[in-house]
């Protein structure tokens, strides 16, 4: 958990920013995995804000694997497949 903690805050240090400090604060004081799980999106957008949305996302592929095998299998990243007729 201090790694993904410790890379969130780092994420966020880097793009600066009002809501990024707000999130950083969240960051921190998270409780455990599934609560940081949550904080991505918040993450992701105020890193969008600075960086653009391509390259947050490129960013974020890093610490969403830091996730895997700590999270129960329904909550990982979802694949959606389009409904063919």
């Amino acid at each position: 958990m201090r790694r993904i903690r410790s890379a969130m805050l780092g994420l966020l240090e880097a793009s600066g920013g009002p809501s990024a400090q707000r999130i950083a604060q969240r960051v921190r004081f998270a409780s455990d995995l599934e609560t940081l799980w949550y904080l991505r999106q918040d993450v992701l957008v105020a890193v969008s804000a600075t960086e653009g949305e391509a390259a947050a996302q490129r960013r974020m592929q890093q610490i969403n694997r830091l996730f895997r095998h700590g999270l129960p299998q329904t909550m990982g990243p979802r694949v959606h497949h389009r409904f063919t007729v």
